[in-house]
């Protein structure tokens, strides 16, 4: 499941990420994303970049939000609340789906999602 970070990258041309996300395919992995990266996506989308975009999002699989990942994304918000850290939802909802679809979480931001029970890494580290 592919984070923001590593989608845009990708976008804007990222030789060594979109080296990596071949070289995923080439392993046999399927690439997939969330509602919350796709709006994430969108909301920084230049206008030239609009064919560009809409071809990839249409080859990667979606992975629902279900309730859940809903469900998940509270509880982990509440955890690391108490613990004195901000999980903000975005994130809490993108760990969330990758869990309730046993999804690695491919990021550049490893430490937005700090949870035990979710696989996040790196794309460099694939």
């Amino acid at each position: 499941m592919l984070d923001t970070t590593v989608l845009i990258a990708h976008l804007r041309g990222d030789r060594d990420v979109t080296e990596g996300l071949l070289d995923l395919l080439a392993t046999g992995h399927s690439l997939g994303t969330t509602c919350v990266n796709i709006a994430e996506v969108e909301r920084g989308l230049r206008p030239r970049e609009r064919k560009r975009v809409q071809a990839l999002m249409d080859r990667l699989t979606f992975f629902e939000t279900t309730r859940d990942a809903a469900t998940r994304a509270g509880l982990y918000q509440a955890e690391w609340a108490r613990k004195g850290r901000t999980i903000h939802t975005p994130d809490a909802l993108i760990a969330g789906t990758a869990r309730a679809h046993g999804a690695v979480l491919v990021t550049d931001n490893l430490d937005d999602f700090p949870m035990r029970d979710v696989r996040a890494q790196q794309l460099a580290a694939q």
